[in-house]
């Protein structure tokens, strides 16, 4: 489960029309926006909040999903046990039990979503790692925190269901870069990478 960015938009603006009848009343639904708000939430997968929103393209859909494999391609037998990546030196996290099934489960039946969790690694090598040339099957291979990445939550008790039910919920948008939030913040509001062209020469 990558580290991909949700997006809840309040308002769908329409786009260019085929046909005169159709221009207008796209311009007739953008005289009525107002505002345009954008909840992006960082280090969560669609899935890990939103899996379960009926009708979306979530966990519904993940009964044709790989199995996860190790780094040398081997099939987990069972999921490795969550690392709780909070802690210094990072551990294991015995809420969870260490021979979980190698499918996605629900983090609720461990620990409660007002509950920390560890955090997962997202960063630029490690996403294309665990992509794995678009085989999506090594996701807990390259994670800091084992099992822990195949988790979700019962999302309907969040607020932002509610949100996702009254306005529009974005079930396949993906970020535009690999790695971590703050390059993609440039993303979503440029559509660009930020330069440093005068960075030293140790960081090049």
């Amino acid at each position: 489960m990558l580290p991909w960015i949700l997006v809840v938009v309040a308002a769908v603006v329409a786009g260019c029309a085929a046909s005169p009848s159709e221009g207008q009343a796209a311009g007739d639904v953008r005289a009525r926006i107002d505002h345009i708000v954008v909840i992006f939430q960082e280090n969560r997968s669609f899935d890990n909040v939103f899996g379960l929103f009926p009708g979306a393209d979530g966990l519904s859909n993940s009964r044709s999903a790989p199995p996860q494999v190790d780094r040398d391609g081997r099939v987990y037998r069972t999921l490795p046990q969550p690392i709780d990546t909070s802690k210094r030196p990072p551990a294991p996290d015995l809420r969870f039990p260490p021979d979980l099934p190698n499918a996605p489960f629900l983090i609720d039946w461990f620990a409660p979503p007002g509950e920390k969790t560890g955090d997962l690694v997202h960063r630029f090598y490690q996403e294309q790692h665990q992509i794995n040339g678009g085989r999506m099957d090594k996701f807990v291979a390259w994670s800091d925190a084992a099992g822990l990445v195949m988790g979700h939550y019962d999302g309907s008790k969040l607020a932002t269901w509610a949100l996702a039910k009254e306005f529009t919920l974005l079930d396949r948008f993906h970020h535009a870069a690999f790695g971590g939030s703050f390059l993609n913040h440039f993303w979503l509001v440029c559509a660009c990478t930020p330069v440093w062209r005068e960075a030293p020469a140790e960081v090049r």
